[in-house]
């Protein structure tokens, strides 16, 4: 595993647990918004495989959950032995993926290794390129998130989230477009924009541009949630 930080304790990352949250280096996409830049390029890590276990068996009887995000976890190859040590101590576990390989996804379902899981729908189809960048591939993403729905449907003791951040240049249709193309999911939010400390200078311009307000979304949510009725904003 390429952990690039830790946060010991979140009472934010995992809904209702007291959990840990371990960020994975590199990342197959590269958004715009994004508010890690710096675990973009795959650098080598700062916390080894043996720290981070090391770290797990402390916390126990402590924490509730460990969360592994990044970055893209499911870049990493150790992932699934990564995740089983940590359930065989006794904690819950959240993966927080981009879905773009539904691959990695479907074999730690398979292996029920997984609690919880939060997958980030971006944009539409045709304009996932444009926000994630060359790399974005709608269709997997979709995938994934069709994969968590099957899985929840047969284990009531899972759950899943999609989450949409209001990026400028994302209007009222692509949200329309979005929540159309999707199975209805067990949690859909839609997250305030905030501008990101670090970005691209190219990008500079872009990151300024008005984004839709929650005021504008909430006029909407009659319409959205014909499609996804259990969308919410936060």
């Amino acid at each position: 595993m390429n952990i690039a930080g830790l946060e010991a304790c979140s009472l934010l990352d995992y809904p209702g647990l007291l959990s840990s949250v371990f960020f994975c280096q590199g990342c197959n996409y590269d958004c715009f918004y994004c508010h890690n830049r710096a675990l973009i390029e795959p650098k080598s890590c700062i916390t080894d495989y043996q720290e981070a276990q090391t770290f797990l068996q402390q916390r126990k009887g402590f924490i509730q959950a460990v969360v592994i995000s990044g970055g893209e976890p499911s870049l990493q190859h150790d992932l699934m032995e990564f995740v089983e040590f940590i359930r065989n101590l006794g904690f819950a576990v959240k993966l927080d993926t981009n879905g773009s390989r539904p691959q990695v996804v479907s074999k730690l379902l398979e292996h029920d290794l997984l609690s919880y899981v939060a997958v980030d729908v971006k944009a539409p189809c045709e304009r996932y390129q444009e926000i994630v960048g060359d790399k974005g591939d709608e269709i997997l993403v979709r995938t994934s998130v069709s994969l968590l729905t099957e899985y929840q449907a047969s284990h009531p003791g899972f759950s899943y989230e999609v989450r949409t951040t209001l990026a400028p240049t994302l209007g009222q249709e692509d949200l329309l477009c979005m929540v159309q193309s999707y199975p209805v999911v067990q949690h859909w939010y839609v997250q305030k924009y905030r501008i990101p400390k670090h970005f691209k200078a190219n990008d500079e311009k872009r990151i300024n541009l008005p984004q839709l307000s929650v005021g504008e979304v909430e006029k909407s949510l009659g319409l959205l949630r014909m499609y996804q009725p259990n969308l919410v904003i936060r």
